[in-house]
């Protein structure tokens, strides 16, 4: 006797069903734990090549190569202010005038030097001209002119940038995995790298399926429909850990129109990701139709609420994540699992959030046989970080998310933690422990 996709049935029991309490449906075969499972997603994700990509569109990419200077920078000595270039010598007392001879703007160098007595007007980022070793801000002095009264004394190097004092020529300016933002823009553009060496951001394609969903803001809800609002918060997600993502739509519930839809984001995108049709229901085909487009099961199943019919697999460049159809549940597992295998793909060294100790001021119950990712808040304590949950923990209840800092984990197979003892939790606003 087999399935309804040609898979044995087992004698013994799974959860609440036998084979015979259960025709037609497809079994999970073994489950496994949460750190198996994040073990198996990073062993079985590879990083994706590397391409030089101009400035802007390597922004939040992760830098492939270490980037070393090219040249000192500055390259010459330059002027932090608006003001004259002077000898320090002849200005070590106020109440001397000078002679201005020449000017020295960005971009072009004086084309005389200063001699005794003498001053060159000068503006921020002005090439230090010849004999001059200190700049006078033009506050200080009686104002533009060709002479000036010297109000303040001045000793040597003030308001000189000297060449090299930000970097020296083959220095290590930016490591490899060092994610690409505005100041690492700014360090290589002074360099003169119009291109960086990065790893690719990845093709995501959020597969939307399930006739019972509605795109928001059509039309409005017949009976037994919902909106979609897994897919959108999938995107969402991707895009937020840097990937090139987009969504698709498709019927879950029709075969053909399912496996066409797998089959172009399969050869089109170096991760598939879905919600829902991975379960043991009859209607769940979105695991035989992977199995048939000859996608390898790496695993199915996962100890851990909210997230049990969690499913990854491969085939060739590409990898699937079958995340649960629950809001909440998806949303966790894709925190949990697709964004570090995101992370990975683009050599990103921050793959993981920051994960801390945190305390509870009760005790907490684990009832469910495997670990809770228990959505709470964080306050800073002196006694550290306190977790409270954030309420009800339903795998449907999408507002939990908006009020949860972090995912408190417990167990996995515990019956729970008491009162001031230590647990780990992956904290999912950073800005709190600012």
């Amino acid at each position: 006797m087999s399935g309804s996709w040609g898979y044995p049935y087992r004698r013994e029991r799974y959860g609440s069903f036998t084979e015979k309490e259960a025709p037609g449906m497809q079994l999970f075969e073994k489950l496994i734990d949460h750190a198996q499972a994040a073990r198996l997603v990073l062993e079985n994700t590879p990083r994706l090549p590397v391409a030089d990509m101009p400035l802007m569109e390597a922004r939040g990419l992760a830098l492939a190569e270490d980037l070393k200077a090219k040249f000192d920078s500055p390259p010459f000595d330059n002027s932090a202010v608006d003001g004259y270039a002077v000898r320090s010598e002849d200005a070590r007392e106020a109440g001397r005038t000078f002679e201005v001879i020449d000017e020295a703007p960005a971009g072009r160098p004086a084309t005389r030097s200063v001699g005794s007595g003498e001053a060159i007007k000068i503006f921020t980022g002005g090439v230090i001209p010849e004999g001059a070793d200190a700049v006078v801000m033009v506050e200080n002095t009686s104002g533009w002119g060709e002479e000036f009264e010297l109000k303040k004394a001045a000793t040597a190097g003030q308001n000189l940038r000297a060449a090299g004092e930000d970097v020296r020529e083959g220095d290590m300016i930016l490591r490899a995995g060092t994610e690409i933002g505005a100041p690492e823009i700014a360090l290589a553009a002074t360099q003169g790298y119009g291109e960086l060496p990065v790893s690719k951001r990845p093709r995501v394609v959020v597969l939307s399926t399930g006739t019972e969903l509605v795109e928001p803001g059509t039309r409005e809800l017949s009976p037994g429909e919902i909106f979609d609002s897994n897919s959108f918060a999938l995107l969402a997600q991707s895009l937020e850990a840097g990937a090139d993502a987009r969504r698709v739509t498709a019927a879950s519930d029709d075969a053909d129109v399912l496996r066409a839809a797998m089959e172009e984001a399969l050869s089109t995108a170096d991760v598939v990701v879905t919600s829902g049709g991975v379960s043991v229901g009859e209607k769940d085909l979105v695991k035989g139709t992977l199995l048939d487009l000859g996608v390898e099961q790496v695993f199915w199943g996962i100890k851990l609420k909210p997230g049990k019919p969690v499913f990854f697999g491969k085939r060739e460049d590409a990898r699937f994540f079958g995340l649960p159809g629950n809001p909440v549940s998806a949303m966790v597992c894709f925190e949990l699992f697709v964004r570090p295998a995101l992370m990975q793909m683009m050599s990103r060294e921050d793959r993981h959030r920051p994960r801390i100790g945190v305390y509870f001021d009760e005790d907490v119950e684990n009832r469910f046989g495997r670990m809770h990712a228990m959505r709470v808040t964080l306050t800073r304590t002196e006694g550290g970080w306190r977790a409270e949950s954030v309420g009800a923990q339903g795998s449907g209840l999408v507002s939990s998310l908006t009020k949860a800092d972090a995912l408190a984990l417990i167990g996995p197979e515990s019956e729970g933690v008491r009162a001031g003892e230590p647990v780990e939790a992956i904290v999912l606003r950073e800005e709190v422990l600012l």
